[in-house]
C-alpha cells in the first residue's frame, strides 16, 4: 500500500478521502491475515447504517468457505451470515471495530448463495470495514 496520511473522519461526517483511508486500513488488516490467499469475493468501504454482500454461489467442488470480517474506527457492528437465504445462527454476533478479525467457517451446498449483513451501532459510522470469503474445503474426486 502506498504511504502517506489522510484526513481523519469525524463524527460530523468526514471527507471522502477519510472514508477511503479507513477502508484501506481495514483492508490492510484483512490482507495481512490472509497473506497469499485470493478471496472468492471481498470488499471494503466506509461503515454505513447497513451494508453487506451476497455471493451468488460457490465454484464447483467447494463445500466450505471462511468468512472473514474486520472493521476499524471504534464502536461495534452487528453481523449476520446467511447461506441459501437462511441465517447461520452460529455466526451471528457483535464485532468490535478495533481491527480485530471475525472469522467463521460456513458449509455451503453446491449452487447455494452465501452472504452477510452488518449494522453498525449508533455513532459507529466513522470507521472502515473489509471482508472476504476464502475457500476452506474443496471436494476431491
Amino acid at each position: 500500500m502506498p504511504g502517506g496520511t489522510a484526513p481523519e473522519a469525524t463524527a460530523s461526517g468526514g471527507t471522502a478521502e477519510a472514508a477511503a483511508a479507513v477502508a484501506d486500513e481495514a483492508k490492510a488488516v484483512l490482507e495481512g491475515l490472509f497473506v497469499g490467499m485470493e478471496p472468492l469475493a471481498g470488499g471494503s468501504g466506509g461503515l454505513q447504517p447497513q451494508f453487506g454482500n451476497t455471493h451468488p454461489a460457490v465454484p464447483d467442488g467447494v463445500v466450505s468457505v471462511t468468512f472473514a470480517f474486520t472493521c476499524t474506527g471504534g464502536g461495534e457492528v452487528k453481523l449476520r451470515n446467511e447461506v441459501g437465504g437462511k441465517d447461520v445462527p452460529s455466526s451471528a454476533g457483535t464485532q468490535a471495530c478495533d481491527g480485530s478479525l471475525f472469522q467463521q467457517s460456513v458449509e455451503v451446498p453446491a449452487s447455494a448463495s452465501f452472504g452477510f449483513t452488518a449494522t453498525p451501532a449508533a455513532g459507529a459510522e466513522d470507521g472502515g470495514y473489509a471482508y472476504g470469503y476464502y475457500v476452506e474445503k474443496e471436494q476431491h474426486s
